[in-house]
């Protein structure tokens, strides 16, 4: 009987000691966000856009007029407002993390909030720039340059809206916080954080290979 009564209070006690570490280990900046999963997935995923951007190189290197035609129909503007509205957005989900650890409820909603207007507008301007190449009669049966910038934008497009998707459920998640967050609930939250903060480092890599490089 007395094995039985003990254990519960044990893993109880465990448990506790384990929330008190991560609470300490956050305090004093230790504490790396995130489970080994969605940090296999990141890792996993920028060697994927590691090939691609090595491709583009290679690529580029066979055929320099073919790329450097392409690149010089390239909106840098574009380019740069596309690189301001993910960093926004990356800025306000981290300063959303960092209130939510406090149970600052309201506050963290806000700052995901402006992070989702941000990221739509990514999405807006990608639109419209996308638009304007085919316009011009840019479109990935164009040539080499355009098959790749239309395909690596377009995947990466992709994890912007898988990104806006976790968004919407952080936001959600946040509502159900009473008092300060359990550690599901932060680790749900700094999980899809940490997602979000990968799709702008693959934008900067992006902004880098197509926008700036010559």
């Amino acid at each position: 009987m007395s094995t039985h009564i003990e254990q519960p209070s044990m893993r109880w006690a465990s448990q506790s000691g384990l929330h008190a570490n991560r609470d300490e280990a956050v305090t004093q900046g230790r504490w790396v966000p995130g489970e080994p999963g969605i940090w296999a997935l990141i890792f996993t995923d920028l060697l994927i856009f590691t090939v691609y951007f090595i491709e583009v190189m290679l690529r580029w290197g066979a055929k320099p007029d073919v790329f450097a035609a392409g690149h010089h129909a390239i909106n840098l503007t574009a380019g740069i407002l596309n690189t301001f509205f993910l960093l926004t957005a990356s800025l306000f989900v981290a300063l959303g993390v960092q209130t939510m650890r406090v149970g600052r409820v309201g506050l963290t909603e806000r700052l995901f909030l402006i992070a989702g207007v941000s990221g739509a507008a990514f999405i807006v301007n990608k639109f419209f720039e996308w638009s304007d190449k085919v316009a011009h009669g840019h479109t990935p049966q164009s040539d080499n340059f355009f098959q790749l910038y239309f395909i690596i934008t377009g995947i990466h497009l992709l994890h912007v809206l898988i990104a806006m998707t976790l968004l919407f459920f952080m936001r959600k998640r946040v509502g159900q916080i009473v008092g300060a967050p359990t550690p599901r609930q932060s680790r749900f939250i700094e999980n899809c954080a940490t997602y979000w903060h990968m799709v702008d480092l693959l934008w900067l890599g992006i902004f880098a290979l197509f926008y700036l490089m010559k």
